[in-house]
Formats: structure tokens, C-alpha cells, sequence
């Protein structure tokens, strides 16, 4: 075959791969999963030695929760291109579909073998160890990964449940803020908070607001002053936002100071001034203040801990 008509095929069949990963991209990110499954079945019959053909039709069996259908396409795929890093971290996730933890391990090795930058394989990588209980690895490896990816919630969350377990409570009370700072809110943000609380740590808090529980960073002010400080007021926005939607709900804005119960009231009026002033469809008779000159009791886990000076929030009617 002479040199042009060499780089003539070759340009086709580079073209023709890259219609096939373009298609089946599209359709995942659609979630036009049957259609996917129809479309790479066809070229799988057609063409069952195409490696490529085999993972999508993998990953669309995966998509429609049928691993086990999914495990011989993607192993062939593996086979028939086996340095592809992506093709050995989805026969990964096919393996833990069907609870065979061991391959999928290897699956998420062989990957990074490949490609140590490859973030999914070091994410589900590190999972394999938390799940079973290898709790140094897990959080080797998801440094590892948040190096690459500093803001990946779940490498943040999970790399606090690691310090957890390896008992190193300073190191895991800043894992929980850290995971905060860029995650205040869903349920991962509540149960970040409840374990950062029963470490004696109350700079986030949750609140039932309504019929809602709400995580809220604490409210602070200057030493022995009862002017708002800027880091209190994304919290205080997040409140208001939440009155000014649901007109039913009543709160009470209670501030604690221990000896100093006209300080108390003065902040707790502070709060409840700002909220008014930047949310004018919240009626004042929605919204009480009122200043306790005593520590606020708080019970978290099994211990209670006492608190100096704190801001709380009371829902009196919904």
C-alpha cells in the first residue's frame, strides 16, 4: 500500500473513533441510555474486536444498572486496548457492582499504573480502603488526589472519616471546616457539622429553621462589642433568604454571654436588625431577640459542652 492511500485509511479510521467516543459521550451525558445501549450493540455485533465499541456499550449496561451484562464488554475492551487508563477504571466499577472487591481494587491499580493523574481511579481507589477499614491508606490516597483536585467533596469528606477512625481529632476537626468552607450545605454539610460538634468545635451549627434543619456558620462579633463581623453575614443571608420564602415561620434570634446579659440582648438585637434591614418582606413580628447573661448548655454526642458566648436560633411557630 503506497504512503498516501496509508494516511488516507488511517485518518478514516482515527475519524471514525472519534464520531464513535463523541456519540457516546453525548448520549451518557444526555442520559439517553437505551439509545445508547441500541446504537453501541449494533456496532458491537458489527465490529466485536473494537475496543471502543465494548466500553461504551459497558458503561451504557452500567448506566442501566446491569453490571453483570456490562463486565464482558468492558473486559474486552480492556483486552483490546489494555492502555487505556479510563477502560480499567470502569471494569473497576463493574467489579464493585457485583461485590467483587478484590478485581476492583486492581482494576483502579492497573489505571493509575497507567495514568497516576487519573482522579476517579485515585478517588474510588482511596474508597476501597475506607471501606475496608484501611484507614491510612484511604487518607494517603486522598492527599494524593486533592492535590490534583483541591476542591473534590467527596475525597474532602471522606479524608475527615478517615482521621476519624485513626483518631486524630485536631487534624479531623480542620478536615470538616475545610470540607465546609467550600460545602455548607445538603445533607453531607449536616453530618460534617454533627461530627465537628461532638468534637467540642461549634464554628458551624445546624438549626432547625421551619420544618428545615440549616447548617449556619457562627454568628461572631469583637470582644465585649455587638457589632455584626462580615464572616457572620453569608449565614445570616442564607437565613433571611429562607424567612423571606416561607412567610409562616417565626424565630426567636437568641444570643448567650456569659455574666453579661445586656451584651447578650444588645447582639441579639444586632441580628435581628440586620436581618430586617436586608430582608424587608420579613415582618418584625416574624422575628424575636432576646439576650441570656449565662453559657449556653449544648449537648453533642454523648458529652455537654458549655459555651461562653454563642448565637442561636429557635423556630416559635411554622
Amino acid at each position: 500500500m503506497d504512503t498516501k492511500r496509508w494516511f488516507l485509511l488511517l485518518s478514516m479510521v482515527l475519524w471514525i473513533s472519534g464520531c464513535m467516543s463523541l456519540k457516546g459521550e453525548r448520549l451518557l451525558k444526555n442520559e439517553q441510555y437505551q439509545d445508547g445501549l441500541a446504537t453501541f450493540t449494533g456496532i458491537v455485533q458489527e465490529e466485536p474486536q473494537n475496543p471502543e465499541a465494548q466500553y461504551y456499550l459497558g458503561r451504557f449496561c452500567l448506566a442501566l444498572e446491569r453490571p453483570e451484562e456490562a463486565l464482558p464488554h468492558l473486559k474486552g475492551a480492556v483486552q483490546g486496548d489494555p492502555a487505556k487508563a479510563d477502560y480499567h477504571f470502569w471494569l473497576g466499577v463493574a467489579y464493585w457492582a457485583i461485590r467483587d472487591f478484590d478485581l476492583e481494587r486492581k482494576s483502579y491499580l492497573q489505571a493509575l499504573a497507567i495514568d497516576p493523574k487519573n482522579v476517579p481511579a485515585r478517588l474510588y481507589l482511596a474508597h476501597t480502603f475506607l471501606d475496608s477499614g484501611e484507614w491510612q491508606e484511604a487518607l494517603d490516597n486522598y492527599d494524593l488526589l486533592l492535590r490534583r483536585d483541591p476542591y473534590n467533596p467527596e475525597a474532602l469528606y471522606n479524608r475527615a472519616l478517615a482521621l476519624m477512625e485513626l483518631h486524630r481529632p485536631k487534624e479531623e476537626a480542620r478536615a470538616w471546616k475545610r470540607y465546609l468552607q467550600h460545602y455548607p450545605e445538603g445533607k453531607w454539610a449536616l453530618r460534617a457539622v454533627d461530627h465537628l460538634n461532638q468534637l467540642g468545635e461549634f464554628s458551624y451549627r445546624n438549626f432547625t429553621i421551619g420544618y428545615r434543619r440549616v447548617t449556619l456558620e457562627h454568628i461572631p462579633f469583637p470582644p465585649g462589642s455587638a457589632k455584626l463581623l462580615s464572616q457572620g453575614k453569608p449565614s445570616l443571608q442564607v437565613l433571611g433568604t429562607i424567612l423571606s420564602i416561607n412567610d409562616k415561620i417565626y424565630l426567636e434570634v437568641v444570643c448567650y454571654k456569659d455574666d453579661d446579659p445586656a451584651l447578650a440582648a444588645a447582639r441579639a438585637k444586632a441580628v435581628r436588625d440586620y436581618l430586617l434591614q436586608e430582608f424587608p418582606r420579613i415582618k418584625p413580628v416574624r422575628l424575636g431577640a432576646r439576650g441570656i447573661g449565662s453559657k449556653e448548655r449544648i449537648k453533642a454526642g454523648r458529652k455537654v459542652y458549655l459555651l461562653d458566648h454563642s448565637t442561636t436560633f429557635i423556630t416559635t411557630k411554622k
